[in-house]
């Protein structure tokens, strides 16, 4: 392990994150999740409308919040924080797939 060199493990780490937002079967599967699970209240499209207007559509997420906390959120107190939010409580994979989701959409 003495040989291994750190910003080798560093340039390796900056690369999982976008191959993450890249993924088309986790993005599948979180627009699966959304349409369950979001689409009451969010635009989880491109083109459409939120049907709650508090609600932020999801092509513009980013522009709200940072879409790299919002997958630790998921998993954590965000949908008690919203008392209008679903009773679904997303595991660490699928906000995952959510979030990459959201990432493949944003304008």
């Amino acid at each position: 392990m003495s040989n291994t060199k750190p910003w080798l493990l560093l340039l390796a780490i900056a690369f999982v994150q976008p191959a993450a937002a890249s993924d088309p079967e986790s993005a599948f599967r979180g627009k699966r999740l959304a349409e369950v699970n979001c689409a009451d209240c969010h635009a989880i499209a491109q083109v459409d409308e939120s049907l709650d207007p508090a609600a932020p559509p999801f092509r513009s997420m980013a522009e709200r919040r940072d879409l790299a906390s919002l997958r630790t959120e998921m998993t954590g107190d965000l949908f008690l924080r919203h008392a209008v939010m679903p009773d679904f409580e997303p595991d660490a994979g699928q906000a995952n797939d959510i979030v990459t989701y959201i990432e493949s959409i944003q304008d």
